[in-house]
């Protein structure tokens, strides 16, 4: 029994237009997500000191349609059969740790003056799918998404979402989730306010018979074209969007739940065999789609599909060498000691507002008393450290083995540091880890305010070396670099009373959850948040890199790490 099930609507403002569509129970949310690792996997261990290897996001040269395009799921303009596709998904957080997905998935783009145009080619041997309603939350079927972040500074971005059947939920997010973000047309989230893509077109093409566990089908593959004016009302770049070289911050997720023949029929939607996997065109390094800086970059060609793009806008990470480490007498020690900390002295501070988001988090005032902050980020030999002191491995993330963005080895009996890492900052760690690290080295986490008044000063200062925008010189950002680097490698960003990398680097944990500043006038109840960060990393744009950006944890991750705070002792 096969069939090919055709698929088709398209989304007007005020009208929907659908062609097929199937009777089945709607599912509540999966709250779990896969973290295969590929069998007998473990990270290389270098025997001497070598330059971590950089890190980039997938990269896609969207080139012009050289004739119209029909939105049918079939691909059979000649535009389609020049379009490269891309390289095949891996696992969401990194392809080499991670096991490999059985299923191919890989996708095709195009542009023209009116349209962005998206095809995804998705292998699946059992076609699964019962969600009809569209807006609900269509990740309890096998799904494909396409996440847009068109001017790349994490607010206003879009997430489409789609199952084999064709129905659709899209969604419009102000802001990430853990930042207190509430997003448009969220069918569990009453405050939530309806929105929709308007005018997007979208097909599907289906290989095979839907529910039907005694064949084995072949594939499905969505066709869907976003227009330009209605992705532009999300961009406040100010720049044309539509235009040969802009660059725009997408990923596309694929989640696949382990429904197995064994199971059917299926009387229980929300029994899915276990977690879902999370399959990514580019990997997020975190198991978090919601992490926008981290995702992979678009850039339009305005040469036609069946010529070679420009090759001076194929490539859009320049890397830059990381900084010469500090000299010796420069360095910061290893030593957990209050002796590298930095007196700032108490008083009362503007704190605020967040560039971002002046909404929750405006301009205010606090007193605190004199405090103590680390000179710089905790490094990985500091960690290695108190992993061996605490004997505790739920310290440990297996991820601090990888040598290029962090570098920690457990072996029998103690926990080494790669060499060459030492000076690294410790990243993959949580909130906990953070705080027991403090607390075994007397210390504790900076609050987030201790953290401006540090960065801005009495003076209120944009960033910690002053109001001069960031560059190369200042800080490790943006993807520039590809990794972390040595802490106290940029002496240019250091404060005037002497604090290093406070932005960029690595997110710092502070103390507490993201909540909307007391004196806001905000409405103080928003849906998820996350535990603070500040500050930024190597892979945010220099647009969330103001001093009183507000942050908040997505996972344990390359990108996030700490500094210790102290009361000063009078």
């Amino acid at each position: 029994m096969t069939l090919s099930q055709h698929v088709q609507y398209v989304r007007l403002p005020f009208l929907w237009v659908v062609l097929a569509l199937f009777c089945l129970p709607v599912a509540r949310p999966s709250q779990a997500a896969n973290f295969d690792r590929t069998p007998g996997f473990d990270y290389p261990l270098p025997t001497e000191p070598t330059a971590p290897k950089p890190f980039r996001p997938e990269h896609y040269v969207v080139q012009r349609t050289i004739d119209p395009i029909v939105v049918d799921g079939r691909l059979d303009e000649s535009s389609w059969e020049h379009a490269e596709w891309t390289v095949d998904f891996a696992h969401i957080h990194h392809a080499a740790a991670y096991a490999r997905p059985p299923y191919r998935t890989r996708a095709r783009m195009l542009w023209d003056d009116e349209h962005l145009y998206a095809a995804v080619e998705l292998e699946e041997p059992h076609l699964v799918a019962h969600v009809t309603i569209d807006d609900e939350e269509i990740y309890d079927d096998n799904d494909i998404e396409l996440f847009i972040d068109v001017d790349g500074d994490a607010q206003n971005y879009i997430e489409l979402e789609f199952n084999a059947l064709g129905t659709v939920w899209d969604m419009l997010l102000p802001k990430e989730y853990n930042r207190g973000g509430l997003p448009f047309s969220h069918p569990r989230i009453e405050e939530s306010q309806p929105w929709d893509l308007a005018g997007m077109r979208v097909a599907v093409r289906a290989e095979g018979s839907f529910n039907y566990p005694f064949d084995t089908d072949e594939r499905w593959v969505i066709e869907f074209s976003m227009p330009w004016d209605a992705l532009e009302e999300t961009d406040h770049s100010g720049q044309p969007l539509a235009v040969a070289g802009r660059v725009i911050r997408a990923n596309f997720s694929r989640v696949q739940h382990p429904w197995s023949r064994t199971m059917w029929p299926i009387m229980d939607w929300e029994d899915r065999g276990g977690p879902a996997w999370d399959w990514t065109w580019s990997p997020v390094l975190v198991y978090n789609m919601h992490v926008a800086e981290t995702w992979g970059r678009l850039v339009l060609s305005d040469e036609p599909v069946d010529e070679r793009p420009d090759e001076s806008i194929t490539d859009v990470f320049d890397f830059v060498p990381a900084p010469e480490p500090p000299a010796s007498s420069d360095a910061p020690s290893t030593d957990p000691s209050p002796t590298e900390m930095i007196h700032i002295e108490g008083g009362t501070f503007t704190i605020g507002p967040d560039p971002t988001d002046d909404d929750a988090s405006p301009e205010g005032q606090v007193t605190v008393e004199d405090f103590l902050i680390d000179r710089t980020e905790v490094t990985v030999a500091q960690y290695a450290e108190f992993l061996n002191a605490a004997g505790n491995e739920g310290y440990f993330h297996t991820d601090m083995a990888d040598p290029d963005l962090c570098g920690i080895v457990r072996t029998a009996s103690r926990f080494d540091v790669v060499p060459g890492r030492d000076r690294y900052p410790i990243v993959y760690v949580n909130q906990p880890m953070a705080a027991a690290y403090a607390a075994w080295a007397g210390k504790r986490l900076p609050t987030e305010f201790e953290w401006e008044i540090a960065a801005r000063g009495q003076e209120g200062r944009l960033y910690p070396w002053g109001d001069a925008a960031p560059t190369d010189q200042h800080t490790n950002f943006d993807f520039r670099v590809g990794h972390p680097t040595q802490v106290g490698s940029y002496p240019l960003g250091r404060t005037p009373g002497g604090v290093d990398d406070l932005l960029g680097n690595v997110w710092e944990l502070v103390e507490g959850s993201w909540a909307n500043y007391p004196w806001s006038e905000a409405d103080p109840q928003s849906p998820t948040r996350g535990p603070l960060t500040r500050g930024g990393s190597w892979v945010t744009p220099a647009s969330n890199l103001a001093s009183s950006y507000r942050g908040a944890w997505k996972g344990n991750s390359a990108m996030v790490g700490f500094r210790c705070a102290m009361d000063l002792r009078k």
